[in-house]
């Protein structure tokens, strides 16, 4: 058994192990929804044992954070990524691009958004993930705007946190309508956001 600890304290068998369950629960819960999804058939798909689901994660509940909040690091990561692969009067139109793809190409990550966002309204115990989820989002979009300021796409005088929150709603938003009603011109909303974030330009 390998000795070696990963950055968070484990060893990399149970970070390998904790991965498996994650990418596991994501493919499961993608395919059959929340409710319809057990812990059996996720430790089934994950090949591991069902009680350490309950170890790494408590249970369904908290497994449907992980999961929502490691995508969200990644497009996270991805966003940050941009600056360093585009010139910089090309950034603004491809970071708004990055969530309006996401709509189209997985509009299961959202589904599954829109299932925790309904459990964390009645679910006091979910609330503080659901929060944070939202929290990082913002954080996350903000960003973004930073840097869309310091490439003079976006008005110094417009606070990032501010435009954060309203892209946030914009995006989840749109993919509800996008997933309920495949006749959304997600095109049509996506040039038309960009000539309103345009509409704040430092110049």
């Amino acid at each position: 058994m390998s000795n070696q600890y990963s950055a968070s304290g484990q060893t990399e068998e149970q970070q390998e192990t904790r991965e498996r369950i994650i990418a596991a629960a994501y493919k499961v819960l993608a395919e059959k929804g929340y409710d319809a999804t057990t812990l059996r058939e996720i430790s089934r798909e994950a090949q591991a044992a069902p009680g350490l689901i309950h170890y790494y994660f408590g249970g369904k509940d908290q497994l449907l954070v992980e999961v929502l909040k490691i995508l969200s690091d990644r497009y996270t990561q991805a966003t940050a990524d941009l600056s360093r692969r585009v010139t910089p009067d090309q950034f603004l139109e491809a970071a708004l691009l990055q969530p309006f793809a996401r709509i189209t190409e997985e509009p299961e990550w959202y589904r599954l958004r829109y299932e925790l966002f309904a459990l964390g309204l009645h679910n006091p115990m979910l609330t503080p993930g659901v929060r944070d989820l939202l929290e990082e989002g913002r954080q996350a979009i903000s960003k973004a705007v930073s840097m869309g300021q310091q490439f003079r796409e976006v008005s110094e005088a417009v606070a990032p946190l501010t435009l954060a929150s309203l892209l946030l709603a914009v995006f989840d938003g749109l993919a509800l309508q996008k997933i309920m009603d495949p006749e959304v011109d997600m095109n049509a909303a996506y040039q038309l956001l960009v000539q309103m974030i345009r509409g704040l330009s430092a110049d």
